[in-house]
């Protein structure tokens, strides 16, 4: 049973020896590590709003280029 545990710490240990992350250029860096840290903690708070936003916006011009279509069909035939 200790050898499984001294293996699992050490594919644990492994996991957690990432470098962080680093872009290439500085600026973007910074940027990607001040964005990434609010997903981190609590991602839902931004991430759900953010898809309801879009899902609406998605409806709203589909349902708009459907009525134009269906007004063509209409007088079309």
């Amino acid at each position: 049973m200790t050898e499984i545990n001294l293996r699992l710490k050490k594919k644990l240990n492994e996991v957690f020896s990432i470098e962080p992350n680093d872009l290439g250029i500085d600026f973007i860096t910074f940027y990607f590590k001040k964005i990434t840290a609010y997903f981190k903690t609590i991602p839902f708070v931004y991430v759900i709003p953010f898809i309801f936003l879009i899902s609406l916006f998605l409806f709203l011009f589909l349902v708009f280029f459907l009525l134009i279509f269906l007004k063509f069909l209409h007088f079309g035939f």
